[in-house]
């Protein structure tokens, strides 16, 4: 009867500790698994916005946080940068400067309107805000919902999109077909995305739908079977809300 006794003691203490450990460790998940803060990113210029001019150098930084911390461990940070009306986008990868700010350096040599964005991913999260710079003297100058062929979100936001693809490309090759969506400076995310391709001068279009990748980037691929010049048009709906840019490549 003591050793049943010592067994079940033994036994009944077990059973604590092992519900302490479980109790401890569903705390310790909540913990980790709570609601986290957003990635935020604040895009800005140095010299300011309403300082630049072509010829000179200026800096674009982002502010990378979440919370009152500052992201020093971002995955990725590139700053997509083309001028307006134009299809050539260049992609730079943003340098660390400590404290959360990661940055380029650029000089343009046309006045123009321009425009960046910063691809920011960082602890499991994507985001990409845009802005807008009148870079040097700029008459009748249009702002960014010029662009795209948008319409208004319902929020005081335009809807846009743009096209990653180079100007070439080899035939026979699979390319990887990237499309970006916003609503202002925000991604627009769970949208119906697609790009419809079609060869100078012939009537069939391919029509290829595009899955999300990560916010407001939209990815599909494609081969290009023979040589020529192409057309390329993103088609961004979500809603009431759509879009559409074009851009032409020529196939070697």
């Amino acid at each position: 009867m003591k050793m049943n006794s010592l067994w079940r003691a033994i036994t009944l203490g077990s059973l604590l500790v092992l519900a302490g450990c479980g109790a401890q460790n569903e705390q310790d998940h909540s913990e980790e698994g709570g609601t986290l803060e957003p990635v935020e990113v604040e895009l800005t210029t140095k010299p300011g916005k309403e300082e630049l001019k072509d010829g000179e150098e200026f800096t674009i930084q982002a502010k990378v946080t979440q919370g009152d911390e500052n992201v020093d461990d971002a995955n990725e940070v590139e700053f997509e940068f083309w001028k307006k009306d134009e299809e050539q986008h260049e992609k730079l990868e943003g340098q660390s400067q400590g404290e959360g700010v990661y940055s380029i350096s650029m000089t343009v040599d046309e006045p123009g309107i321009y425009y960046v964005i910063s691809h920011v991913t960082a602890r499991d999260m994507h985001t990409m805000p845009k802005l807008e710079l009148t870079i040097g003297d700029v008459e009748g100058t249009e702002h960014a919902g010029d662009e795209g062929h948008g319409h208004e979100d319902g929020h005081g936001g335009e809807v846009t999109g743009h096209i990653m693809l180079a100007d070439k490309v080899e035939a026979g090759e699979e390319i990887e077909l990237t499309g970006h969506a916003m609503t202002g400076d925000q991604a627009l995310t769970a949208a119906d995305v697609r790009f419809e391709v079609w060869k100078d001068g012939e009537e069939k279009h391919e029509f290829i739908d595009a899955s999300e990748d990560s916010a407001g980037e939209y990815k599909s691929t494609h081969v290009f079977s023979d040589a020529g010049t192409y057309h390329v048009k993103l088609h961004i709906e979500k809603g009431k809300l759509h879009t559409h840019t074009e851009k032409t490549l020529t196939v070697e």
